[in-house]
């Protein structure tokens, strides 16, 4: 019983400590252009995420200013709800779809990710890419520097 207590110990800290090597580490405030393209159509915006104590809220915003939706992840990143679903995308099934890309997404580490029909991609300009094959939806998400922190450092 107490090598079993002692592997499953064991296990639990070598997961946990691999755990804070993901592609998109969420600290602070960050922003990241988006593009999610799907059968011919594509969404272009910019996705903010905001972290604290009890996890992530985030939007995903068109280049109008028009909230495409916003999400809330969990601090374990092992839950992601979605809120305020545009109509084109407010269908359980598409909603069930997206959020579960997003917490693949999300959990990605940074050794290759292949999952089924879930690829995440790590790209040489820093983006981090997602690519569900089976409903060819593709998901490209890069790190927008802010410039006016960069400004003030200055």
């Amino acid at each position: 019983m107490r090598r079993c207590l002692l592997l499953s110990s064991l296990i639990c800290l070598a997961t946990t400590a691999l755990a804070g090597d993901y592609l998109l580490p969420l600290e602070g405030r960050q922003q990241f252009t988006v593009a999610i393209s799907a059968r011919g159509m594509e969404l272009t915006g910019v996705c903010i995420i905001k972290t604290d104590e009890t996890g992530s809220r985030g939007a995903i915003v068109n280049e109008f200013g028009v909230h495409a939706l916003d999400f809330t992840l969990s601090q374990n990143r092992k839950k992601v709800k979605l809120l305020n679903v545009i109509d084109v995308m407010n269908r359980w099934y598409i909603k069930k779809v997206v959020r579960g890309d997003l917490k693949y997404l999300f959990q990605a580490t940074a050794s290759p990710q292949s999952k089924g029909r879930r690829t995440v991609m790590l790209e040489d300009d820093g983006s981090v890419t997602l690519e569900n094959t089976k409903y060819r939806l593709r998901y490209s998400l890069k790190p927008i520097k802010n410039t006016q922190d960069d400004e003030t450092a200055e």
